[in-house]
Order: structure tokens, then sequence, then C-alpha cells
């Protein structure tokens, strides 16, 4: 159901039923049409709203794996309610959407404290953007008290060789047949007599219809996965190991994401002017000592200069070479044992220096500002050894 349909004795069902769950399962909705559980959702995509599946007490709380995907979530044959949480407001009509997104938060501030698990697909994606629209609401200490349960960490931590790149792999991994997000038929060959304007509300509703009810479907399966996966992990002595490192990782990643770095951008833009100022002198400096024009950046044709022409190599022994063409190697380890043999390897070294200082620091800085600030997004589950990555920067 969507909350703002809801009157006030529904409401107050509504937060009775949650506080009585055992489990939330949430997926965020992005404007594109998209979900969390989507592989090819836009980044870039604002978030609408959040769906949420609300797992109630049962005599199972914890239900068997299915096998198969041929099955239709529906709220009749479960105790479990399917609510959509709508985050992105408009302008218009202010004084009544600001009483349904206080009902949001209210509903969501619950989830946080209901002391149950929140399982969600990019957990941390989730909690970050609570901190960052609900931001004068919510701080981080309330996130730090929740309770999360990501499927993706748990499947990389018992197979960090997998990544677990989207939803579909997930399910892949775990259900029997292929995966298929689905489609939408369209076809109106029955509607014939249907006047254009019925038949597009039609479409509309019908579509409406499908992804809400799909999308119970996706939830319903991330849940049982992720029993799975917590069964799995107790089997092969990684569950306290998921839950005191991994799960509190993922909340301090999602503050973290929040928080900004602010930068000089002019400053940036005469650092770099200086540093490519450097970069030309030691440019003019290699070429006036080596006797002729290269490359400095070409391996190849420094490899000419410093063992063809120079002959370095015959003045110092056991030179690194390469595995492949089994060729003197220009790294740093052999550049340095040459430069007190000849000035130009050590010109060789401070070039790299400053062209690694340039490019990656200080360029590379200045491509990632975003309104002059800076803020990383961090990658759990990026490496095999458990090092956390981070791109942009």
């Amino acid at each position: 159901c969507d909350i703002r349909r809801l009157g006030c004795e529904e409401k107050r069902e509504l937060l009775a039923t949650i506080e009585q769950a055992v489990a939330f399962v949430t997926a965020m909705v992005f404007q594109d049409g998209s979900s969390q559980l989507n592989s090819e959702q836009v980044l870039t995509s604002s978030v609408k709203g959040v769906v949420v599946l609300v797992k109630n007490q049962t005599d199972h709380p914890c239900p068997p794996s299915y096998s198969s995907t041929d099955y239709t979530w529906n709220a009749a044959n479960e105790n479990d309610k399917l609510i959509y949480l709508k985050t992105e407001w408009s302008s218009l009509w202010e004084q009544e959407q600001q009483a349904h997104k206080k009902f949001v938060w209210q509903v969501l501030f619950q989830m946080l404290h209901c002391k149950v698990p929140i399982i969600c697909f990019n957990a941390k994606d989730f909690l970050r953007t609570l901190l960052q629209v609900y931001g004068n609401e919510i701080s981080w200490k309330q996130v730090a008290d929740s309770i999360v349960l990501d499927p993706r960490i748990a499947a990389w931590l018992i197979n960090p060789s997998d990544t677990v790149p989207s939803f579909e792999c997930l399910i892949q991994k775990y259900f029997e047949k292929p995966f298929s997000m689905g489609t939408v038929n369209t076809d109106t060959g029955t509607l014939r007599n249907t006047s254009v304007s019925t038949l597009k509300l039609l479409i509309f509703f019908f579509f409406y219809l499908y992804q809400y009810q799909n999308l119970g479907v996706n939830l319903e399966q991330l849940y049982n996965v992720m029993m799975d996966l917590a069964h799995d992990l107790q089997v092969q002595g990684l569950w306290k190991l998921f839950c005191t490192l991994e799960l509190p990782l993922i909340k301090i990643l999602a503050v973290m994401e929040t928080h900004k770095i602010h930068v000089d951008k002019q400053e940036l833009k005469k650092t770099s002017e200086i540093l490519g100022l450097r970069l030309k002198e030691l440019e003019q400096e290699a070429h006036q000592v080596a006797g002729e024009r290269f490359l400095l950046t070409s391996s190849s044709q420094l490899r000419e200069v410093l063992f063809e022409k120079l002959k370095l190599h015959a003045l110092c022994e056991k030179l690194h070479r390469t595995e492949i063409q089994q060729l003197v190697s220009t790294s740093e380890v052999v550049l340095n044992k040459l430069q007190d043999l000849h000035p130009l390897p050590k010109i060789i070294l401070e070039y790299r220096q400053v062209h690694k200082m340039k490019s990656t620091y200080v360029d590379g800085l200045r491509m990632c500002m975003r309104k002059g600030f800076i803020s990383s997004t961090w990658n759990q589950t990026g490496t095999v050894t458990g090092r956390l990555s981070a791109k942009h920067p």
C-alpha cells in the first residue's frame, strides 16, 4: 500500500504492525523507474521512495528457501505487508505533503529502533540516503544503533572472489531457474474498442501494479536468500566475523559518505600549473643529458636511451628484467641502482614522482570535486583480501 492513501486509523494499525515485525526487507526506488534490485539502475538517478516488505510475527520467522522463482507475492496468502514510502516531494500542496513526510519519517524511525533486522541489498546506500534525506531529523548515532543485514556482504564473505555485483547475480546463485526482473506485456489487441485516454490509464495502472507486485516477489526472495546465507555463515564459522566487523562497517561507511571535505579549487589549479612547469623543466633536462629528444613516459624509448645508447646496464650487475620479454626493466628499483652512474635516471625518477602528484592527486582531485567538495564512495566488497577500496576519489 502507498501510505499517502492511509487514514488516521490505518496509519495507527500500520505502526502497530511495524512494532510487531520480525524483519524489514527494503529497496529504494529511483526516478528513472529502477530500484536497488536492478543491475541497469542509473547511478545518477535520484531516490523517489522506499518499498518495504514488513515481515510479521509467524510460527516460522525464518521461512524455508524457495527452489524456484515461479510464484507471485500475494498479501492475502501472507501475514506480511508491502508498503511504499515516498521520500521525494514537490513544492505543491506543501501542507499536505509535510504531513505525509512526517509520517514517512515516523515509519522509518520506528524501523530503525525496532531492534529487528533491516535487510537490504547494498544497505550502505539505503542508510546513507536516510541520512541525506532526513539529515535534520536523524543522527548517525540512530543509524549506528539499527540492525542491518546485507546479503551482498554475506555472499562476498563466503566467497571473496565473487563481488556479487547485482541482485540478479545473487538470486541466480541461490535459485535453480535463471532469474529475470520481468517485462510488461502492453499488447492492446484485445482493447481495440477502448478510447486512447482510457487505454493509457489502464496500461499505466497495470504496469504500476505489475512493478509493485514484482518488487514484492523480489523482496521476498531477498529475505529467503538472506536466511540461507545466515545459515551458511554459521556453518562456516563466519557468523561472528559478519556481525562484529562487516555489519558495523556498513553503517560506518554510510556515515562517512555523508561527510564532505572542502577543497580550495584555485589553490589546486595553481599547484597543478607549478607542477606542470616543473615537468617541462625536467623534460628539457632529460633531453639535454641524453643528447636527444624522447618521450619520458615511454618505457621502450627510455630503454633505448639508457641501455642501447648509454650502455648503463654494462656498468651495473644483475638488473631486473621484464617477465615476458626478459628486457632490462626501467622500474624504480632499476633506476635507483643507475642514478649514481648517469644524471638521466635521477631526472626520470623525479619526473615520475612529479607526474604522479599532478595527474593522480592534484588533477585527480579537481576532477572529483562537486561544488568545492570531495566525498569518496567506499566499496566494502571490492577486494578479495577484505581491504577497503574507494572511487571518486
